[in-house]
């Protein structure tokens, strides 16, 4: 049986008969009793939920709910993430208490984004919880409707995230749209990652498949040749200055993360990942920069491409970026798998090296897709979904790497 290598924990846990009793979301339609679709509870007097935005002394209940539901308790991440973001000077989060106690989240993950010379505000909807007492009870529709009231025409320019498939229909059903299905490279050095460990026959099935990737990938790089005269060096931190610089060399006009100091020194620090940045050179001209990070989950290792500069072509930017795989692939030849996303790294260069769709097969069958969906929040003009002059529902209008998603 196959495993979901998923991309994304944003909006892993619904309510409102969008989810079952064990908290994973169901394609099904809003239960009945549900008090958002028959009686709106926010009118009635005897309505046991508060909804309001998060406030500072919020911080230990999410944290409590966030071990029950999600995961351990990570306080210096919470800090990361929400805390010390520096696109909002408060956590963008609405909260369903109970008792005066949290049993609902719905936070938002920032980003400052960028089209043309227009910069804006980018929230990412994430972390997503219901306590397992309060489910189907619209929690997830009522936190919902109140974070897109919150930032209508104010701070943000719209909500743009990456949910899974088992909750999609949760965010269509208030509203979103699908830009569309970002594709993700992989170059699958070890088979049975990608594979369920439980199942004996498919383990002993991946093991002898094993080298036999090896060997498919030694003769794709050495089919790859080598980048002439480029040199690459490997960071421990991100060099700003440098990443900012090829940044600015070919800034997209297509709706991204803004690569600018703020960014470089604050994106890289999530402490659930390792990060290291290589830039490649020639003649000491900084050609193009990437960002990889790496974590151990399940017993599985991922290297992803997060970061990738310059986003736009350049004369050298495909040198720079061939001679900085050659590298990353060399220092990560014990990773189960490596991964890129988007198409900010040319397909055909992913390919030389080894790397596969996630849109074709045999990975369409074993991987778990990366739906992008958006919400224009600000008034551009009367234009309807559209925000710095970009509809922001064409694909044609982004540029998504990893660095866009909130989990990388």
């Amino acid at each position: 049986m196959a495993t979901q290598h998923s991309q994304t924990e944003t909006d892993s846990t619904l309510d409102d008969g969008d989810e079952g009793t064990d908290g994973e979301a169901e394609t099904t339609a809003p239960d009945a009793s549900d008090p958002d679709e028959t009686n709106p509870a926010a009118e009635d007097e005897a309505d046991p939920y508060v909804i309001r935005p998060y406030e500072p002394g919020d911080r230990e209940d999410f944290l409590d709910l966030y071990e029950q539901v999600l995961g351990s308790r990570d306080e210096e991440w919470f800090s990361w993430k929400y805390e010390d973001n520096p696109y909002t000077d408060h956590v963008p989060m609405i909260v369903a208490t109970h008792d005066g106690t949290v049993v609902g989240t719905k936070p938002c993950f920032a980003l400052e984004l960028r089209a043309e010379s227009t910069t804006f505000l980018g929230l990412q909807p994430a972390d997503v919880m219901v306590h397992p007492d309060h489910r189907r009870r619209g929690l997830y529709s009522r936190t919902t409707e109140q974070l897109k009231d919150r930032y209508r025409d104010r701070e943000a320019g719209l909500f743009f995230n990456f949910p899974n498939p088992a909750t999609l229909s949760g965010s269509l059903k208030h509203g979103w749209q699908i830009v569309e299905e970002v594709p993700t490279y992989y170059r699958i050095q070890r088979p049975d990652a990608m594979l369920d460990a439980d199942d004996d026959r498919l383990a002993a099935l991946s093991k002898t498949a094993r080298p036999f990737a090896t060997a498919y990938h030694r003769a794709r790089e050495a089919l790859a040749g080598t980048a002439a005269d480029v040199t690459v060096n490997r960071f421990d931190d991100v060099p700003v200055e440098q990443f900012v610089g090829l940044y600015e060399q070919a800034v997209p006009g297509t709706i991204h993360a803004h690569r600018d100091e703020t960014f470089y020194e604050w994106r890289f620090e999530n402490p659930r990942w390792e990060y290291d940045a290589y830039v490649a050179t020639r003649h000491g001209k900084p050609l193009a920069g990437v960002v990889t990070g790496t974590k151990t989950e399940n017993g599985s290792k991922t290297t992803s491409l997060t970061d990738v500069v310059p986003l736009g072509a350049t004369p050298h930017r495909r040198d720079g970026l061939h001679g900085i795989l050659e590298r990353v692939i060399a220092d990560h030849r014990d990773a189960d798998i490596v991964a890129a996303s988007g198409r900010s790294i040319p397909p055909e260069l992913l390919a030389r090296f080894g790397f596969r769709s996630d849109q074709s097969l045999p990975l369409s069958e074993l991987a778990q897709g990366t739906t992008q969906v958006t919400y224009p929040l600000a008034d551009d003009g009367g234009h309807e979904w559209t925000v710095a002059g970009r509809a922001v529902a064409d694909p044609a209008n982004w540029s998504i790497t990893f660095a866009e998603q909130d989990t990388w």
